[in-house]
């Protein structure tokens, strides 16, 4: 064997650069390990925030968890359209995409639909055929995010010990329960917040971000005061620093994509959405 054979052999040997949103490694091995690392995270914020529903003895993540999973992981959700079904008067059906911020690579996409009359209850009722067109809309977009979000990163929900299917997507064939958080002996009662509150820079740099992101300032100090039973800002547990970022992340692109088909500029292309979207939320 030449030298310039040996070469190419060992070349073909080695492992690729493997990514995965803003998650990337030099082999697959470091990917799962800086996944897994991830899945923890997302498995508090999912128990903190009671974002699992208890169906059949088993754990569903709402959309809320997923989407905060894509965030995460640098990636946002973009609606593609929402129409009614041409044959099926009521029932919609929604297409989403999920797109990498850092280059509008698209990661994944699916389609959902919501209002069909075969879907029913426990008591044979039909669950969305009666309810109001924009409900039935906006189930369609839900699922449609959700299944989005199944299909590329299902494998790291997994890992954070839930089950690959958004609670969205699971049949209403019996009462859902939302899943407690756990409660170890010792713990804090519900709605109260414990640790250390963050430091006077991260106040400042949150301060900034919530204006550099557009968010309704009050709106976020009435959410913190139902989740954390926190009156002011500089009183946000250290340990609960980072969830808040990713949870103001997720709100200024909903907030953002809103705004956008509401001004009906969801037809632009991907470049622009994404450097508006970019501009908005950092202020560039």
């Amino acid at each position: 064997m030449s030298t310039s054979t040996a070469l190419a052999t060992v070349s073909e040997l080695q492992p690729s650069p493997v990514s995965m949103g803003i998650l990337s490694a030099a082999t697959p091995g470091a990917l799962v390990q800086g996944a897994t690392v991830m899945a923890h995270a997302l498995a508090d914020i999912i128990r903190s925030q009671k974002l699992a529903t208890r169906i059949q003895g088993r754990e569903f993540v709402q959309v809320e968890g997923w989407t905060t999973l894509a965030t995460m992981l640098g990636v946002v959700a973009r609606e593609v359209a929402t129409v009614e079904h041409p044959d099926e008067p009521g029932v919609f059906i929604s297409t989403v995409e999920l797109v990498r911020m850092a280059d509008g690579a698209i990661i994944s996409r699916a389609s959902a639909e919501c209002g069909a009359p075969d879907e029913l209850d426990r008591y044979g009722k039909p669950v969305w055929a009666n309810r109001p067109r924009y409900a039935r809309r906006s189930m369609a977009q839900t699922r449609a995010t959700g299944k989005a979000c199944r299909l590329a990163f299902s494998w790291i929900m997994r890992l954070a010990g839930y089950e690959p299917t958004p609670a969205e997507e699971m049949p209403n064939d019996q009462p859902a329960a939302p899943v407690p958080p756990p409660a170890p002996t010792g713990a804090p009662q519900p709605g109260r917040h414990s640790g250390a509150p963050i430091s006077a820079a991260q106040h400042r740099l949150l301060e900034a971000r919530i204006t550099a992101m557009g968010l309704d300032r009050d709106r976020l100090k009435n959410w913190l005061a139902r989740a954390w039973n926190v009156q002011h800002l500089a009183e946000i547990p250290a340990g609960k620093y980072a969830e808040l970022l990713v949870r103001m992340e997720s709100w200024a692109a909903r907030d953002y994509a809103e705004e956008q088909q509401a001004s009906g500029r969801e037809e632009q292309s991907r470049e622009e959405w994404l450097a508006d979207y970019a501009a908005a939320i950092h202020g560039q």
